[in-house]
């Protein structure tokens, strides 16, 4: 196993270096689904919404969330449609573009996450599938991109971000909550200038990566790496 690379910038564009190999890379999976929610929202007929839901269950899909184990393997694609129409309700789509300069300010983002959260737990449980917050995270990557994936290379990253002995760094809890979105929004700041530099790279190559995507690329190498690169842990 390599050393693990901790520099933020460095990173990330290691992750992204991945996709810029192999234009059929699984990774890329996640910017079609998350371009597709950006230019076509907010789907104005059944068609749109019919792509969008495919976008969604191949994005998934590639990301590991149709394994053995899920309830998602016995379902069609369509299962997802009913959650788009959560997710396209009016009052979430100022998550489309959540602005981090005012630092914590953005808690009425937060709660707004939070609150459509506990919506697509309560409907997943109603089509019958466990509503992990890996699941629930997942979906609101690929979609409004205004959160990380909470899995288990994620959390990994995080938890050994949290020993690195800089006392300066900013630490919070790895499991999903509003204190660990919150310690994100702490660290983005803590590392704007190399965030933002990747970002513009991404925009030259192909689209504009979400704050909250390239940090949940950084956590999620950083755990790959100190996990020892097993990549079913995903």
């Amino acid at each position: 196993m390599t050393a693990t690379i901790t520099d933020v910038k460095e990173n990330i564009l290691l992750f992204y270096q991945a996709m810029l190999d192999d234009p059929y890379h699984r990774y890329r999976s996640w910017e079609h689904c998350y371009t597709f929610f950006q230019q076509h929202y907010p789907f104005p007929n059944d068609d749109q919404l019919d792509t969008a839901t495919l976008h969604l269950a191949f994005y998934l899909a590639s990301w590991g969330m149709y394994r053995g184990s899920s309830q998602l393997l016995q379902k069609n694609y369509r299962v997802h449609t009913s959650i788009l129409k959560i997710i396209l309700k009016k009052e979430y789509a100022k998550l489309f573009d959540i602005s981090f300069d005012n630092g914590r300010s953005v808690s009425p983002v937060v709660r707004l996450i939070f609150d459509l959260v506990q919506e697509l737990r309560h409907a997943y449980s109603g089509l019958g599938i466990s509503p992990t917050t890996t699941l629930v995270t997942k979906v609101l990557l690929g979609t409004y991109g205004c959160i990380p994936a909470y899995d288990r290379l994620f959390i990994e990253g995080v938890k050994f971000w949290k020993i690195m002995p800089d006392e300066y760094q900013p630490k919070f809890p790895a499991l999903f909550g509003v204190n660990s979105y919150l310690g994100l929004v702490d660290f983005y700041h803590c590392h704007e200038e190399d965030i933002l530099a990747v970002q513009a790279v991404t925009s030259q190559k192909s689209i504009k990566y979400p704050i909250m995507k390239l940090i949940d690329m950084y956590f999620w190498n950083l755990g790959y790496q100190s996990y020892g690169e097993n990549d079913d842990l995903e």
